[in-house]
């Protein structure tokens, strides 16, 4: 018998920890709405994993009883606490540079459904993300914009209380993010459905996109877990690749013909490990796990599947032993 819910897609406990005392200053009886939404009411400390749909439906039941800035003070208050040494994120004395590596290095131990990363996007260091929940699931633009306000204010706390960025694209549309927006970054140029959000780093320079030790003394082992890690981002290319590392194309195909492997074995790997392991532990539509995958069309990603394993993923769920 399949699982309800996939590893890849839990979030901590702790993510429901952050909402509770700003519901409960607002007289919000949250516990009820917890326990119609599948969520933990008491003892909340001894869930350590809550799946994150369950969780938006959650946001978008309360959102209506709050104040419309909630996500954002939430976000502003956790940060504040990340700041302060909460949860062992990042230790006092970090430049604003390891403390974004050191935040992404620790994201695993608070969620199984968000990938980071940093990249330059038209010549400018951009703090990236993309979870695994579709922009159109209730309460998810809640939960992205809660993000722009968590990182918001960590930029602003080693930039300057006036930094902001000078562009911002997000998964979610503009109905459902604007009356954020005019409230926290009314100036700021922001995209709206994009394939992932990207929020610019704007005058912050020396970036490395990946820890700065050299492809060249990495195992493959290693670059097949970066593959798995990373597969599912739209844009996932060689290219984008040797950018992680700081190096050419060239240089990356290299590393790859020593290894007696290429660029699209490891991807066409990587896909369909996460996506058997999809197929095989939720009961997920095969369009929801093909957005997952990073496709935006489930034809594209039907043909996908079939040219890698000679089966659809629908074929494939069928023949996958429970």
């Amino acid at each position: 018998m399949r699982k309800l819910h996939s590893p890849l897609i839990l979030t901590s406990s702790e993510t429901l920890l952050y909402y509770i005392p700003y519901l409960e200053s607002k007289g919000v009886r949250w516990r009820e709405i917890a326990s119609d939404c599948g969520l933990p009411s008491d003892d909340v400390l001894n869930e350590s994993w809550l799946p994150m749909k369950e969780l938006a439906l959650f946001l978008y039941r309360v959102a209506p009883l709050c104040d419309d800035n909630m996500p954002l003070i939430i976000g502003q208050n956790v940060a504040q606490q990340v700041i302060e040494g909460k949860w062992g994120l990042i230790d006092s004395g970090l430049d604003f540079k390891q403390t974004i590596q050191s935040l992404m290095s620790n994201e695993h131990r608070f969620s199984r459904q968000n990938t980071y990363w940093l990249e330059k996007v038209s010549g400018v260091w951009s703090w990236c993300h993309r979870g695994l929940l579709k922009p159109t699931f209730p309460g998810s633009n809640i939960n992205e914009w809660f993000r722009v306000s968590l990182l918001l204010y960590i930029c602003r706390h080693w930039l300057g209380n006036e930094w902001k960025p000078a562009s911002l694209s997000l998964v979610s549309n503009e109905h459902q993010g604007k009356i954020y927006a005019d409230i926290l970054l009314p100036d700021t140029d922001i995209r709206y459905e994009q394939a992932y959000f990207s929020l610019e780093l704007t005058d912050v320079d020396n970036l490395e996109p990946m820890a700065n030790r050299a492809l060249k003394s990495r195992d493959i082992s290693e670059v097949l877990l970066l593959a798995e890690s990373y597969c599912h981002i739209p844009h996932f290319t060689a290219d984008w690749v040797a950018s992680l590392f700081g190096i050419t194309p060239k240089t990356l195909y290299r590393y790859f013909k020593d290894h007696d492997t290429s660029f699209l074995e490891i991807k066409k790997h990587a896909i369909l490990k996460r996506s058997k392991q999809l197929l095989l532990e939720t009961d997920e539509s095969v369009s929801n796990i093909a957005y997952r995958m990073g496709y935006d069309n489930v034809s594209n990603y039907n043909r996908a599947i079939k040219a890698m394993c000679g089966l659809t993923p629908a074929q494939l769920r069928k023949e996958l032993p429970d």
